[in-house]
C-alpha cells in the first residue's frame, strides 16, 4: 500500500526533472556579436555584451569578411594587454563566421591582427 502512495510522487519528480532538462537546453541560444553589424572597429562590444544575458553553452558568432579580421579566445591578461599567447593565436578563427560556445564566467575574445584589438576589437562576455 505504501508503494502505491509514493507512485504519484515519483512520477511527479520524474516529470519535473525532465521538464527542467528541456528548459535548460531550450534556453541556450546564438548571439551575433554586435547584433546585425560585423565584427569590426565601429562597435563598443563590452557595452553590447553588458546589456545582454548569456548562459553557459550559449554560442556567440563573430561575422566579418574572411581574412580581414579573426577571433581569438584569450585569457583576461590577453584581453587587457591585447596580446594572445602563442597557443591562443594558433587557435584563432579566420572564417568570418566564427562560433564559440560560452564557458561559465567571463569569456574574452580579441581580434589578433596587429592594432585591431587596441582599436576596439575586443569583448568580454559573462555567462551564468
Amino acid at each position: 500500500m505504501g508503494a502505491l502512495r509514493r507512485t504519484p510522487l515519483v512520477i511527479s519528480l520524474i516529470l519535473v526533472g525532465l521538464s527542467s532538462v528541456s528548459i535548460s537546453n531550450a534556453a541556450k541560444s546564438f548571439h551575433i556579436v554586435g547584433d546585425s553589424g560585423e565584427w569590426g572597429f565601429l562597435e563598443h562590444y563590452d557595452s553590447w555584451a553588458f546589456k545582454r544575458s548569456f548562459i553557459t553553452g550559449d554560442v556567440v558568432v563573430f561575422k566579418y569578411p574572411a581574412t580581414v579580421h579573426n577571433t581569438v579566445r584569450v585569457s583576461i591578461s590577453g584581453y587587457n594587454s591585447c596580446e594572445a599567447t602563442t597557443t591562443e593565436s594558433m587557435n584563432a578563427s579566420w572564417t568570418g563566421n566564427d562560433m564559440y560556445s560560452l564557458r561559465k564566467g567571463y569569456n574574452y575574445f580579441i581580434c589578433g591582427i596587429g592594432g585591431h584589438c587596441n582599436a576596439g576589437m575586443k569583448i568580454k562576455i559573462f555567462a551564468k
